[in-house]
């Protein structure tokens, strides 16, 4: 049987490591690192712990969770979010590995959510994962797709400065929070925003767009490199010998450049965004403004695949990563809500 544990600051190199080690494969192995620590990470949706299993001396992976406050049903919950699973190569697809991990969660997790389902959110690339979490396999949890969400990749070079936002300051602090819990409400699983994420995201990386006098919009630029990183592992092959030559072609049609393996991407989050419905109808000027504030080659929003954005989003020509969001339950309950699901990339 495998033995799971939170792992402690004492561990902080071994979760570094696995992180690094065990990418997401696709076209290109991407690993989502937590340099220089794992544990000194600022964390503004909620507590977040990692699990390490061990078979006897070896050790066969990890995962994260999290307990966040998110929207559901137009209410502030407190919910479990799974992500970060990383399992070692000579361990992979063994079922019994799968099974006393997710039986171990209730034991390791600090304390209960609100509602007593959590949720994850898998990429559409990953077949096999989708596959596997679908088949309802005895001993797994349920996993329910609640909707579909899409991260761009949208070049900064495409922004345009129309003067449409402003930096936050301290004054607009308890604006900027109750317009955007206002307004992010009407879509389950988005963040609820307080004190203690305005201050971990920074004050000054939010900015307001006023309509009339009144605040019509809110983001936050938000470039987590000192903390995350997403790194290019390795390209399938011809992709690396021709990385140049589409780099190249970035910079001249302004798409968004590809990092050299082993680099992090350059990249800024869209992170909070919350409009008007009036202000949406501005969608694209708003978007070319933020952009143009970024300091990042790139800009990263993610987004439900049905939000009034998304067409917008396709006329700035980016980079598409969809992924399917789930409702995880061990229970055999299902939550029933016909909101879209609108989780925050940036927190994932």
């Amino acid at each position: 049987m495998t033995a799971f544990r939170r792992a402690t600051p004492a561990d902080d190199a071994l979760v570094r490591r696995l992180l690094r080690d065990n990418g997401i494969p696709t076209w290109v192995e991407m690993t989502v690192r937590r340099e220089p620590s794992f544990f000194a990470a600022r964390k503004p949706l909620g507590e977040e712990w990692a699990v390490i299993g061990e078979d006897g001396t070896n050790v066969v992976g990890m995962y994260t969770a999290s307990l966040v406050s998110v929207f559901v049903d137009g209410r502030a919950e407190r919910l479990g979010y799974l992500g970060g699973l990383r399992v070692n190569r000579e361990h992979r697809h063994r079922i019994r590995h799968l099974r006393d991990g997710y039986a171990s969660i209730g034991a390791l997790a600090p304390a209960a959510g609100t509602l007593p389902w959590w949720f994850t959110v898998v990429s559409a690339d990953n077949a096999a994962a989708r596959r596997l979490l679908e088949a309802g396999i005895p001993g797994l949890p349920g996993y329910h797709a609640l909707g579909e969400y899409v991260t761009f990749g949208i070049a900064t070079a495409r922004g345009r400065n129309h003067g449409l936002w402003r930096r936050c300051g301290d004054a607009d602090a308890t604006h900027v929070i109750a317009f955007h819990n206002r307004h992010a409400a009407a879509y389950d699983l988005a963040p609820v925003l307080d004190e203690h994420g305005l201050a971990a995201v920074g004050l000054a990386n939010f900015r307001v767009y006023e309509d009339h006098g009144e605040i019509g919009g809110v983001a936050a630029l938000w470039d987590q490199r000192d903390f995350k990183q997403i790194v290019a592992n390795r390209y399938r092959r011809p992709i690396a010998a021709l990385l140049p030559v589409y780099n190249a072609y970035a910079k001249v049609f302004r798409r968004v450049p590809l990092p050299r393996t082993g680099r992090a991407l350059e990249q800024t989050f869209v992170a909070y965004l919350t409009l008007t419905a009036r202000a949406a109808e501005r969608g694209r000027e708003l978007l070319e403004d933020l952009l143009a504030q970024c300091t990042t080659p790139a800009a990263s929003l993610g987004l439900c695949a049905a939000h009034p954005l998304a067409r917008t989003l396709a006329e700035l020509k980016p980079l598409r990563y969809p992924a399917r969001v789930y409702a995880v339950t061990f229970d055999g309950a299902q939550p029933a809500s016909a909101r879209a699901v609108q989780p925050e990339v940036a927190l994932l």
